[in-house]
């Protein structure tokens, strides 16, 4: 990921959008888009390092892969919602933006629910408490 290339793309998105808002309003809106997507696929490129550095940290180890793996899809979602809640709030729908954070919270609420049941199983037998 190169942080220089997305300053330069938020830079020049921005004063475009400047220009735009003043002369050509009904550009603004695929201006902003367009400067988020760029920047939004040069952060996508640092990815594959992190999936590469969570595979040799893994090692093959199926429970270390499985929980890299649910760690990732958290990451994943964590992001969506942020960015979708941001472009709602952005927009002046702070209402959407609240019902986006909600359905973020309970996704990553429900991607848990098997770690948490793992956790309470491991206690349970710890404890010597039930099966």
């Amino acid at each position: 990921m190169d942080t220089m290339k997305i300053a330069a793309v938020a830079l020049v998105g921005a004063v475009a959008l400047l220009l735009f808002k003043q002369y050509k309003p009904e550009w603004a809106i695929p201006t902003r888009l367009t400067a988020g997507l760029i920047m939004a696929g040069l952060c996508l490129s640092g990815v594959g390092e992190i999936i590469s550095f969570a595979d040799t940290l893994a090692g093959g180890d199926a429970m270390t892969s499985d929980m890299w793996r649910l760690i990732l899809k958290g990451l994943g979602i964590a992001f969506i919602t942020e960015l979708a809640s941001g472009v709602c709030r952005d927009s002046g729908e702070a209402t959407l933006s609240l019902w986006v954070e909600m359905a973020g919270k309970l996704a990553l609420l429900l991607l848990a629910l098997p770690l948490i049941r793992d956790v309470m199983l491991a206690v349970k037998t710890l404890l010597g408490v039930g099966g």
